[in-house]
């Protein structure tokens, strides 16, 4: 009796463990990381002074009465972006320029300064522009984010400021100094600690450093201080700068990230080794120490900013965009710049539609619904509750279908309650516990035996595949040819009609 007791408890520590969440597989992202990926598509919002001189990167220093929209309305921004399906959007609070948007008590180099500023607040209107669009960033339900340039054309000596001598605007140039890091971490404090109007504070979600420079001046960024100031006052807040800490530069200004795209990196701005080293391949390195994936940024025109002489990119070509950036596993950061006028151009909008419906039409044919007949080649511990292969169709960020740690090759299978056509395939990894797959194919019933549809190396967060032309099927599968540890499968959806 004994003997079996004893047996039996054994029996149920095996069962117990075996049944187990997978452990984290190598460096995981942390809450903030997991909150961006949902962002998934946002907007970057290019203004200030080369909105007025034609230019991209302010070189001609110009006095900030330059600065003079017309008919400035960032709700009109804010509704824009939001029907545009954008869930946020990235403002240029200081560009290279270093014309500051809101009224920094770091410099007088400010659109505070201007005549448009003073017109405003003669009529009791506000004139800080970052506060403005963060005050219709709320009201619209869309997040907010700051643009903040380490480079600054205003501070460098290497740069000429001939127009500006002897005015408020000639200031001691400090870029490539200490007393710049001190400069810069003060503003970005404003940036993070503003208030709205009701008194609550500016809840930013990402913050951009470009690390593009076009000076010889030599400046030591201490982005570790930047870092640092950021959590202590928007611990939510991603930050991107070319190798991170928490996003990187993809390695081209398009949108397009390659097909082979790891979430984790070799290097990371908290490396001093690596401060103004970048990623110029996108790829990312497999199992490395930083968990520091790529952004997709890129513009609906030619240049950042607006520019009369320029048009949209249409509709058709940034849902194509969209397909080899968040399709390859990123998010889509979108350049889509205000007018003169102070808002964004009506033809841009339309583009924005059209990409909206094309989007949309594909990725709402879903035929993989809660319900369906699901099964896998195996069930973590026989768990199907926990582990079991309809968690990979039920929509919900935190069930996965996985198996037990010695496997790291299997399949899922879904039979659809239908024949029909298959356009494009929808998968996603759990990645909060770790990026993992290294191999993964699609598989579809056709004539009674499986045809391969798509494959790919990299899962990670998302990756969407659409089909050259639809296939007829009532059942498919999806493969894990490699896994570095046992695969999470988070999502399996088939799109179709």
């Amino acid at each position: 009796m004994r003997v079996l007791k004893i047996a039996s408890f054994l029996g149920l520590f095996s069962l117990a463990k075996a049944q187990a969440p997978p452990a984290p597989y190598m460096t995981i992202p942390s809450q903030r990381q997991l909150e961006w990926f949902r962002t998934e598509y946002y907007a970057f919002v290019h203004f200030g002074p080369n909105t007025f001189t034609n230019q991209e990167w302010g070189t001609n220093q110009p006095n900030p009465d330059v600065f003079n929209p017309t008919a400035l309305d960032t709700d009109q921004w804010a509704q824009a972006y939001k029907n545009a399906g954008m869930k946020g959007l990235v403002l240029t609070a200081k560009h290279h320029d270093g014309m500051c948007l809101w009224n920094t008590s770091q410099t007088t180099y400010k659109v505070a300064n201007s005549q448009w500023a003073k017109q405003r607040q003669a009529q009791g209107l506000d004139s800080d522009v970052v506060r403005m669009a963060a005050a219709s960033c709320k009201k619209y339900g869309i997040k907010f984010g700051v643009y903040l340039s380490p480079w600054d054309i205003n501070r460098d000596p290497a740069m000429s400021k001939s127009g500006l001598k002897g005015t408020i605007y000639d200031l001691p140039q400090i870029f490539g100094t200490s007393a710049y890091n001190d400069y810069y971490t003060a503003q970005l404090t404003e940036l993070v600690t503003m208030k709205l109007p009701d008194s609550s504070t500016v809840e930013v979600f990402e913050i951009w450093l470009d690390g593009a420079s076009g000076s010889s001046t030599v400046m030591n960024f201490n982005r570790t201080r930047y870092r640092d100031t950021l959590r202590s006052h928007q611990a939510g807040a991603v930050m991107w700068g070319d190798n991170g800490p928490d996003i990187r530069y993809m390695g081209n200004e398009d949108g397009i990230a390659p097909s082979t795209c790891w979430h984790t990196f070799d290097l990371a701005a908290d490396d001093p080794k690596a401060a103004n080293q970048g990623d110029h391949n996108g790829a990312g390195a497999r199992d490395a120490k930083y968990f520091s994936p790529a952004e997709a940024n890129s513009r609906i025109r030619p240049g950042w900013f607006w520019h009369a002489s320029e048009s949209p990119y249409s509709g058709s070509d940034l849902f194509n965009r969209w397909l080899q950036g968040p399709g390859h596993s990123t998010t889509m950061l979108l350049d889509v710049p205000p007018t003169t006028a102070g808002v964004i151009d009506s033809r841009d909008i339309a583009a924005l539609a059209t990409f909206k419906d094309l989007r949309e039409t594909f990725l709402n044919a879903t035929l993989v619904t809660p319900g369906l007949n699901a099964t896998a080649s195996s069930i973590r511990g026989n768990n199907h509750t926990a582990f079991g292969a309809a968690n990979a169709i039920d929509g919900d960020f935190n069930t996965y279908w996985t198996m037990n740690d010695s496997s790291t090759t299997g399949f899922l299978q879904v039979d659809l309650d239908k024949t029909a056509k298959v356009n494009g395939v929808y998968v996603q990894e759990h990645i909060a516990l770790g990026q993992r797959i290294g191999g993964w194919a699609v598989d579809a019933m056709v004539s009674g035996s499986w045809k391969q549809l798509v494959n790919g190396t990299s899962m990670g967060y998302r990756r969407i595949e659409k089909l050259s032309s639809p296939v007829v099927t009532s059942s498919l599968r999806l493969r894990i040819t490699q896994s570095n540890a046992v695969p999470l499968i988070q999502n399996f959806q088939v799109l179709g009609s």
